[in-house]
């Protein structure tokens, strides 16, 4: 068997700045590569207010109102088809599907009909954020809730992906059932707010009084 003597070979000599360059070249390639792996993604914290609705028509349907907060944290641009909920009684397992119906706030509004103003696409480049207050009609016209422990699941249909994306879920407890309003266009609300996130947000009826006095003893709660 042929040995080479050790005394013989020549070792490569490489300085600390090649060393230094080399690395930052395979560093860049290895992001680069990443970016384009990983493609859309988008992020929402939990809700923190949310207001339930009684539509002042004949079929008094319940609608859910709540901002929605997206980040793209992906390294492309993605493209938000629109969202659903899914509504829960966490005691029955009864749910319900909401869909994103127009994009607009129920506290201090009056009720001016659907239709004109339905949600459009949201288009979000790597890192751009947006926030948006939704309108969430259920599938059932006639759904009504129970009072107790619930559970909200928001999901987005991005652009591109074969299934609905699931953002977060949030604890609901209802503290009462919302009647419909007696008078003329006027939407009867139960709501919450929270300064801080919280596991379950308690949902309960504070009237139509909407001042910042009141908002800050809501958000105390």
């Amino acid at each position: 068997m042929f040995h080479l003597p050790l005394s013989n070979m020549t070792l490569p000599n490489i300085e600390a700045r090649d060393f230094i360059a080399g690395t930052s070249l395979l560093i860049s390639l290895l992001t680069a590569y990443w970016n384009i792996l990983r493609g859309t993604k988008f992020v929402s914290p939990s809700l923190r207010w949310i207001a339930f609705g009684r539509l002042p028509d004949r079929t008094n349907t319940l609608v859910i109102n709540f901002p929605i907060s997206i980040t793209n944290i992906g390294g492309r641009t993605g493209v938000i088809d629109s969202f659903y909920i899914e509504f829960m009684n966490l005691s029955t397992l009864q749910t319900e599907i909401f869909y994103s119906w127009q994009e607009s706030i129920l506290i201090g509004q009056e009720f001016k009909g659907f239709g004109a103003e339905m949600p459009t696409p949201i288009a979000l480049k790597a890192g751009e954020s947006i926030v948006k207050y939704y309108i969430f009609l259920p599938d059932s016209l006639d759904f009504m809730y129970e009072c107790g422990h619930h559970k909200i699941s928001l999901y987005a249909y991005v652009n591109g992906y074969r299934k609905p994306v699931k953002l977060y879920e949030q604890k609901l407890e209802i503290e009462s059932i919302l009647a419909p309003s007696s008078l003329p266009n006027t939407i009867p609300l139960l709501f919450s707010y929270k300064l801080l996130p919280t596991k379950i947000l308690k949902v309960s009826n504070y009237g139509t009084d909407t001042s910042t006095a009141s908002m800050i003893q809501i958000a105390k709660r």
